[in-house]
């Protein structure tokens, strides 16, 4: 989410490491299939099943997982999940009001739903009365406190995205120490990102100190991020690879980096939907409410056999 944009709003003080459990129960979950791509919508909708195809896992030992079961309506793990609310713009001069719940929870069919929503019940944002709500959901609860966090390893997200001029839903990573160093110096990943109307194009970033790495990726002919995608990393001392259904999309490597590399600590999660800013623009009359953000699961990885 480009977060050099986006710290106006966090708390100062020294962030250091909280606990960080490996989700036993959940690392046993047997290494099921991934799938991808199903029929193209504007707006996602809750209760589709997805339909099956297979992203290779081999190879890789899952350290945490999330398949977002549960009855419809319950808000996703909070042992994981904590909300990051605010209407301050996030330094991008986004729209939305991010709640503390309301627009995350659970569809009762197996996904995460993160949802948009036109109108505010008496939100404040940054330009008076709120014009929207979503929801933001990081596995960092405060600054001493990270629920979950890992250095290097493969990190999984299977989702739906929905498009339409002034949405922007994004999967990131952000580094540890991101109150002791600030932005860029504490590092970002950025998984995917969804910019505007743009339904064929997947944006792919990372940023460091005086890196700004990347750029879009086009989905083959007839496909579209409002089907169903498995879009990831696999980050390792030397390189991080970009992937969509498995399939390599860029690679970042330390040399390439060069002294932007900052990607030797462990990194916690953050997904999002965002309304407006600098880089969607505004909603227009064309711009479909409620939009709907369908996570089926994100599962991380560490190579078999690592400590």
């Amino acid at each position: 989410m480009h977060e050099s944009r986006r710290l106006a709003r966090r708390r100062s003080g020294r962030h250091r490491a909280g606990r960080r459990p490996v989700r036993a129960a959940r690392a046993l979950v047997l290494l099921v299939a991934l799938t991808a791509c199903g029929p193209t919508t504007a707006s996602t909708r809750i209760g589709e099943a997805p339909p099956a195809t297979s992203v290779s896992t081999e190879g890789w030992a899952q350290t945490f997982g999330d398949e977002f079961d549960g009855p419809a309506g319950a808000p996703p793990d909070p042992s994981v999940w904590v909300p990051d609310d605010g209407g301050t713009g996030w330094g991008n001069d986004e729209l939305q009001y991010y709640t503390d719940g309301d627009n995350t929870f659970l569809d009762g069919d197996g996904h995460l739903v993160i949802e948009a929503r036109e109108g505010s019940e008496g939100h404040t944002c940054w330009y008076g009365r709120c014009r929207y709500t979503s929801g933001k959901l990081t596995s960092r609860r405060s600054d001493e406190v990270i629920e979950f966090d890992q250095q290097y390893g493969r990190f999984d997200a299977r989702m739906k995205l929905p498009v339409g001029t002034g949405l922007w839903p994004a999967f990131w990573l952000l580094g540890r120490n991101i109150d002791e160093v600030g932005h860029p110096e504490a590092g970002e990943i950025d998984v995917v990102e969804v910019v505007g109307r743009r339904d064929d194009e997947v944006e792919q970033h990372a940023h460091g100190p005086g890196l700004h790495f990347g750029a879009e990726h086009i989905l083959p002919p007839g496909q579209s991020v409002t089907d169903w995608h498995t879009y990831g990393i696999e980050w390792s001392p030397d390189r991080i690879a970009w992937q969509v259904d498995g399939e390599t999309t860029r690679v970042l490597t330390r040399e390439e980096a060069g002294s932007g590399w900052v990607f030797d600590q462990p990194f916690f999660l953050l997904i999002n939907l965002a309304v407006g800013g600098e880089w969607p623009g505004s909603p227009d009359s064309d711009t479909e409410f409620p939009a709907r953000m369908l996570v089926d699961h994100i599962r991380v990885y560490q190579p078999e056999g690592a400590s």
